[in-house]
């Protein structure tokens, strides 16, 4: 009886075990599970399909691509090395002008004055060359050096900062003065290397070959861009070439004893006229203007305006 009892309590065990296994499949979602597994499905085949057809497509575009970027390289060290085109900005007499380089820099450029820049600057040095007289106020860049180059071989460098240039042709002497920060003027081969400070202005000689610094008025050096005229113990043989750019004429010294005189005058709006009255009251001379008259080829002569002592 003892064995039958234990038979029908194993029995018991094996059916409430199945009827709980037929409970748990009862409670599964035949088709919701069906439907999740489908999606993974899915999803992983259109994975593999984006990853061949882009791998496919890398393979066609490798080449296409290789070319281009050597191509764009190329072109990015030709046009490099291609020199930059050059403006050449050149002044009447009687006119100040003004220009704003490629980078911001502003140039105020006097009567009788040239100016050649780059259209836009390249390389590790903005260059511009001067021929006359003018006033830089340079873009500030410490990476890339601002260098005024005038015909006699004398630089003038800053990275940022406001000066004056004077480099005319017809003048024996060039002169750089600083009007804020720092400059630095130089002469290749010519052991030409000073550094000035803001108010100082440094005098090359052409003729000599040697240069001399000193303290000078700004106001009275740069007053010309403004359109003003401004002598300080000025001697008369320079005044007469600032009157001459200034108004556009020729202006003929007679004397030895008139090249020493010197003037200290300022000059705003005064006509020629006016400024040459002012002058005969300072010291003894005597002012003569000849009015421009006719030529052979039918062109007029320029205004001549000669000076002698009385």
């Amino acid at each position: 009886m003892k064995a039958e009892k234990d038979w029908i309590d194993e029995g018991d065990k094996r059916v409430l075990e199945l009827a709980d296994r037929l409970m748990a499949q009862k409670k599964v979602d035949v088709d919701r599970n069906w439907e999740h597994l489908s999606r993974r499905i899915r999803n992983e085949r259109l994975r593999n399909r984006f990853y061949r057809w882009t791998r496919s497509v890398a393979a066609i575009l490798w080449l296409p691509l290789l070319l281009l970027s050597g191509y764009l390289s190329y072109r990015v060290h030709e046009l490099q090395s291609v020199p930059a085109e050059q403006v050449e900005l050149t002044t009447a007499y009687g006119v100040v002008s003004k220009v704003t380089l490629s980078d911001g820099s502003e140039v105020w450029l006097n009567s009788g004055s040239k100016l050649v820049y780059p259209k836009r600057f390249k390389g590790e040095k903005r260059e511009v060359y001067l021929t006359g007289e003018a006033y830089f106020k340079v873009e500030s860049d410490p990476s890339h050096r601002f260098d005024v180059r005038t015909s006699d071989g004398l630089m003038v460098s800053a990275y940022g900062t406001e000066f004056n240039v004077q480099a005319y042709a017809d003048e024996s002497d060039i002169e750089a003065t600083l009007a804020k920060g720092n400059i630095t003027v130089s002469q290749p081969g010519a052991n030409i290397n000073q550094d000035l400070k803001p108010g100082e202005q440094l005098n090359y000689s052409k003729t000599e070959k040697r240069t001399n610094l000193r303290a000078v008025s700004l106001s009275a050096e740069n007053a010309w861009k403004d359109g003003k005229i401004v002598f300080r113990r000025t001697p008369m043989e320079k005044v007469a070439k600032q009157l001459s750019r200034h108004f556009n004429v020729e202006i003929q010294l007679e004397g030895k004893e008139i090249h020493e005189y010197s003037y200290s005058a300022t000059f705003t709006t005064e006509t020629l006229a006016e400024v040459l009255s002012l002058l005969e009251k300072t010291a003894p001379i005597q002012c003569e203007i000849i009015d421009p008259e006719p030529q052979d080829d039918y062109a007029f002569s320029k205004k001549r305006v000669v000076i002698r002592p009385l």
